[in-house]
């Protein structure tokens, strides 16, 4: 699958300071919400959704996508993964083979009110630009899981972080995004379009869209833009030298400590876990 990350206008393909790492973005420290959870915390105590949000990626159409989690854990803690085309059962199997090199500390269902604890107000598209329930027949009894990761007993330090959060919402991603950041007031870090299946896929809006549902609410979210967009999915490289929303297209790649011009970029990334 091919991939290119953009953090405020600067594109990177692959020259991680460490395995699963972005150059030149400040790795964050664990905060001590994430260190400090034991498995009943997890399982029983408040659900933390403010921490979940701040800082986090957002995924729309995820699937079981691991790349985001590969590429970006150590910079990013939080991943908030949202599709609404596959079955609890298919999470959990899913959830059950995990992330290579990580254990599966707890994981503990979510309800809906957990998510929305301030209420929210959805915000309906135009008639021109889709219509949300097109594929009603495709979309799955919706459910939401939180779970905690630890790196594994003996697994380098280089391989990534000591823990990480994973959020998994079956819903739509438009609605998710208003429902979780919009309605919470809280904007991701990070935002991944990758293959989000507006062909054949079952979306009924096309997330790379700039003009977009998806693109409108997150750029018109009070809190603020994402610093940094994953932009790819399968076919050649070059379908995504260019990012999907333009107003993170400033012509530059970074690789380690060299820099050049745009024209000259070429990667692909693959999936590393099972997620």
């Amino acid at each position: 699958m091919a991939c290119a990350t953009w953090i405020d206008g600067v594109i990177y393909f692959g020259g991680r300071k460490k395995a699963g790492m972005i150059p030149d973005l400040p790795e964050i420290a664990i905060p001590t919400w994430l260190t400090g959870l034991s498995i009943s915390e997890i399982k029983d105590g408040p659900f933390p959704l403010d921490n979940l949000l701040q800082d986090s990626l957002y995924y729309p159409s995820s699937g079981f996508d691991g790349d985001p989690v590969k590429y970006l854990a150590g910079d990013i803690l939080s991943f908030i993964y949202v599709d609404y085309g596959n079955t609890c059962d298919e999470y959990l199997s899913a959830l059950k083979a995990g992330f290579r090199g990580y254990d599966l500390v707890a994981t503990r269902s979510v309800k809906e009110l957990e998510l929305t604890p301030r209420g929210w107000d959805p915000t309906p598209p135009p008639d021109l630009e889709g219509d949300p329930s097109r594929y009603r027949h495709a979309m799955k009894q919706p459910y939401c899981f939180w779970s905690v990761f630890q790196r594994g007993e003996g697994i380098a330090s280089d391989h990534g972080p000591i823990r990480f959060s994973l959020l998994y919402l079956c819903a739509d991603g438009v609605a998710a995004f208003q429902a979780l950041y919009i309605a919470n007031a809280a904007a991701p870090k990070a935002v991944a379009i990758v293959q989000p299946g507006h062909g054949f896929g079952l979306n009924w809006t096309n997330f790379e869209n700039p003009q977009g549902p998806l693109a409108r609410a997150v750029f018109g979210n009070p809190r603020g833009q994402p610093e940094i967009l994953l932009h790819g999915g399968y076919g050649p490289r070059n379908f995504y030298r260019k990012p999907c929303w333009p107003s993170y297209s400033k012509a530059v790649l970074a690789s380690g400590n060299e820099k050049r011009p745009i024209s000259h970029i070429s990667c692909e990334l693959s999936v590393v876990s099972s997620l």
